[in-house]
């Protein structure tokens, strides 16, 4: 057995029986995180000491009549700013407003103003994404927004439904519940206990935020109390680009078809792209891509069978030269060589071409799925909601079309974002 696997059934195991004194977060297990909270004091931390402690191993925030936040108050970590990153943080509060700051600036001392996401009991409404001190209101629980250049707020589409969100459970009131947020160039996306609440692409460069703070807020008010704990950081390369929609969610302006006989295939509904499934055939883009990480989400109607082709180069025919991600129901995460693409997949999951997947199947058949691709240079990393289920390296660095396949049942695709990867940064 993998001892990564050993690892994790280890932990599943000792979560199962409760046993005393164990305790392993996902931020721990994970490679490439930092600490950023010792979980004894506030060494790091910086914050109006009348207001914050460290309350049996979290960060507390707290007022009273007796101690009142003048203003907006927030707790700030001095360790240096993040740029691009993943944020791991979990968060109770009990009443009143608070939020997590990153990438942002800092003017009289404990004021703080950028990109905050929301901390309150409002279900609806905790996860989405305000610029205290700029913007105001930036991104509804279930959106996707484009800010274009001029600042014009875009809603493009929906990652999720707010009121399915809601009635299964994705925040937990008055309870722990974490964080996790990521930042890629001027692409930003919070997950709460596991549900996207939110997608942004920041085209506005006269007040987008790349680089900044990171901070916990006290809102002004009545008196509330707010703890933090679990806090990790995961920085990334600054190699990346302005994210783009590859799909516009109105029509197929950038793609085109395999053949003819796809135009019947395709379409656009209620900006969902609809894949009938027959004949036999794939869209693709009219760009060549070459390093990006690649987002999507994909619904099949009925079990079937799909996928996304990567790096395709040469005619179009079934199938051209790629590698493809399977979109097959219960099979996304894992990889087709196509034609014999360049590239090293791990010999013991591999049968001729087909590389199977890391882990069991953790798609939703009926709903709506994530796809994460990213083509680093040769490497490759196929995330199923966000889990990574395959890798691969060595592969041919060569640029390529992005293909969506129709392999004989219906598929829905939307929300299918491209972040650029600056091949000469990396």
């Amino acid at each position: 057995m993998d001892h990564r696997i050993s690892f994790w059934v280890m932990v599943m195991v000792l979560g199962v029986l409760g046993l005393p004194g164990v305790s392993v977060s996902a931020a721990e297990a994970e490679e490439g995180f930092d600490s950023l909270f010792n979980g004894t004091d506030l060494t790091g931390w910086d914050g109006d000491p009348r207001l914050w402690s460290v309350v049996d191993g979290v960060i507390r925030g707290q007022t009273t009549p007796e101690k009142v936040a003048n203003g907006n108050t927030f707790c700030v970590w001095r360790g240096g700013k993040l740029k691009n990153f993943v944020l791991k943080i979990k968060f109770r509060i009990e009443n009143g407003n608070s939020g997590v700051q990153y990438r942002s600036s800092e003017g009289d001392k404990w004021r703080i103003k950028g990109y905050q996401a929301e901390v309150e009991n409002a279900q609806g409404k905790v996860g989405f994404l305000y610029h205290e001190g700029g913007r105001g209101w930036l991104v509804n629980v279930g959106d996707i927004m484009v800010i274009d250049a001029a600042g014009n707020k875009n809603v493009v589409g929906k990652i999720g439904d707010q009121k399915a969100c809601i009635a299964a459970g994705y925040y937990k009131e008055k309870d722990w519940n974490e964080y996790t947020i990521t930042c890629r160039g001027n692409h930003v996306v919070h997950v709460l206990n596991g549900f996207e609440t939110i997608e942004l692409i920041d085209d506005d460069q006269k007040d987008r935020l790349m680089e900044g703070l990171l901070a916990l807020q006290i809102h002004a008010g009545p008196p509330m109390t707010v703890d933090f704990k679990d806090i990790y950081v995961k920085h990334l390369p600054d190699h990346y680009g302005d994210a783009i929609m590859l799909f516009n969610g109105k029509d197929l302006d950038g793609w085109t078809f395999s053949n003819d006989a796809q135009k019947d295939v395709w379409s656009v509904k209620d900006g969902i792209l609809v894949d009938k499934g027959r004949p036999t055939g794939y869209i693709r883009t009219t760009r060549d891509f070459t390093n990006y990480v690649l987002r999507l989400q994909f619904r099949h109607a009925a079990p079937g069978n799909g996928g996304v082709l990567l790096r395709m180069v040469g005619e179009d025919k079934v199938w051209p030269r790629s590698i493809e991600a399977q979109g097959q129901a219960n099979a996304a995460g894992d990889i087709w060589n196509i034609d014999e693409f360049p590239m090293k997949v791990a010999e013991d999951r591999t049968n001729g071409r087909h590389t199977r997947k890391m882990h069991p199947s953790n798609e939703k058949i009926g709903e709506w799925n994530r796809y994460e691709i990213t083509l680093d240079g040769g490497k490759l990393e196929l995330k199923v909601n966000g889990l990574v289920q395959n890798t691969a390296t060595d592969c041919w660095e060569t640029p390529g079309k992005i293909c969506l396949q129709s392999e004989g049942s219906s598929m829905e695709f939307r929300n299918i974002v491209l972040i650029p990867i600056r091949a000469l940064d990396r």
